[in-house]
């Protein structure tokens, strides 16, 4: 099982400057890089405080400079607002600049105030990332590289710049009620990586069942297949920081309720106003739910899931809302240090050899 650090950057506080965020964010992943986690991803989203990175391949290139061994990721690409060969470029340079390292997410999108400004209609959503896919896989398979499809056409064109790896992780997000999407998930080797909030293991294995049942259908036995989860993690003795951290997941998920829910409403400028969602639990209970708490508790509860789930990747969002960065540096020395131990002491092994093994296979989708 890989461990991830999930980088959403938010600006819930006005006076906070993206600087700042951004300064913390690198003190974070370099942390994150010392003590030994796997991948660090980018979000993406547009026009709002509730994340202040448009590119997260911009992201990932900056961060290769400043970081030397953890692979990076966009977490994830919305592929339907992108012109695919300038991106399949973009994705070249980041993989060569970083000796490697890059780590491919993609997803649909559903926010429409974002698809609205690019003047895309967010019903074309799922057919767009589909065929961008098929433009990716193709760039990784071979030279040169032709496409003419609904939304996108590549004359025969050869790259002068090409990625560093052949077959990288690929991770696509949500799009869990579309079987078509799900068996080219399966069939490709790609990890389903989902957001889980405040879930229990049982709602978070209705999830990957739906993946499971398509990968039983065109690969075989689902208890190998990969299955990736993001979660808020915060480690803490205080009742009261444990509430906080509780308040910030409310936050987020309030944000993004109301922008999937299309009932977002602009406060000032790009801040978005904070409106409470629809059956969110109270902030005890949310802090119970969410990996947040003692190090025994959130072991506790991680074991649950490895054993419930067969997770392949945990990716971990420590810095959400407006948590402290020294509180957020805190916690992740404390899970790595403290609560990864009692994991790996439970299973008698490494985090590593824990769950599902993932498999590469980007360039043969494409042969």
């Amino acid at each position: 099982m890989q461990l991830g650090m999930f980088n959403l950057m938010q600006q819930r506080e006005a006076n906070k400057t993206p600087r700042a965020i951004y300064s913390e964010m690198v003190e974070q992943v370099q942390l994150g890089e010392k003590l030994g986690f796997d991948v660090a991803w980018f979000a993406e989203h547009h026009f709002s405080n509730y994340c202040l990175v448009a590119s997260p391949m911009t992201m990932c290139t900056y961060m290769a400079g400043r970081t030397s061994r953890i692979k990076l990721g966009p977490a994830v690409i919305v592929a339907p607002l992108y012109e695919p060969i300038r991106l399949l470029e973009d994705i070249a340079t980041c993989d060569q600049l970083s000796d490697g390292r890059l780590v491919l997410g993609f997803g649909s999108g559903y926010q429409e105030y974002e698809f609205h400004k690019f003047n895309i209609d967010l019903s074309t959503g799922r057919d767009r990332f589909l065929e961008l896919m098929d433009m990716t896989e193709a760039f990784y398979a071979k030279q040169p590289m032709n496409h003419k499809g609904k939304f996108y056409s590549c004359p025969e064109t050869y790259f002068s710049v090409r990625p560093v790896q052949s077959n990288p992780d690929v991770f696509v997000a949500g799009l869990f009620n579309d079987p078509v999407t799900q068996e080219r998930v399966a069939r490709n080797g790609y990890v389903p990586i989902t957001t889980t909030g405040w879930m229990s293991v049982d709602e978070i294995k209705q999830i990957r069942d739906k993946s499971a049942a398509a990968y039983a259908k065109v690969v075989g036995n689902p208890d190998n297949m990969p299955f990736a989860v993001q979660q808020y993690v915060h480690v803490t003795d205080s009742k009261d920081d444990a509430l906080f951290a509780a308040d910030n997941c409310r936050y987020v998920r309030r944000i993004a309720a109301a922008m999937r829910e299309k009932y977002g409403r602009l406060r000032e400028g790009a801040f978005l106003e904070e409106i409470p969602a629809k059956g969110e639990p109270p902030l005890e209970e949310i802090a119970q739910r969410c990996l947040i708490g003692s190090v025994d508790k959130i072991a506790e509860q991680l074991i649950a899931e490895i054993e419930g789930l067969r997770l392949s990747h945990l990716s971990c969002f420590f810095a959400f809302g407006s948590m402290d960065h020294k509180k957020v540096m805190r916690s992740i020395e404390r899970f790595k240090g403290e609560v990864v131990p009692k994991i790996e002491k439970h299973f008698g092994t490494s985090i590593a050899n824990i769950g599902a093994p993932m498999k590469r296979r980007l360039a043969a989708a494409a042969e």
